[in-house]
């Protein structure tokens, strides 16, 4: 059977949250896929329910909101440097050209 790749553009926190439940389910972001595609097909509409019983989900709460938090102390701390994306994309294209010219000398 061939195969084939699917690219989505989704928010990187919905993303990362929906991460962690499938690891809690024991599923990786590409199998939970996989398992969608193939349930979709099968019952011509959408197939399952599948979620974390009530405690594992608060408990997934919690942890989510202690990371969110624990990122945003660090963000908001008053001697933090920052930087605007631009320059951030600027710095990395410059590292990048320097390493692939490093690499071809």
């Amino acid at each position: 059977m061939s195969e084939t790749i699917i690219r989505a553009r989704v928010d990187e926190l919905e993303k990362l949250e929906c991460e962690s439940i499938f690891k809690n389910l024991g599923l990786t972001m590409s199998e939970a896929v996989r398992l969608f595609i193939r349930q979709v097909n099968i019952v011509k509409g959408l197939p399952f329910e599948l979620k974390l019983n009530a405690t594992a989900a608060s408990e997934h709460d919690h942890w989510f909101k202690e990371q969110v938090e624990a990122v945003l102390a660090k963000v908001n701390q008053p001697a933090r440097i920052s930087a605007s994306h631009e320059d951030v994309g600027t710095r990395l294209k410059s590292k990048q050209a320097a390493l692939l010219l490093k690499k071809a000398a």
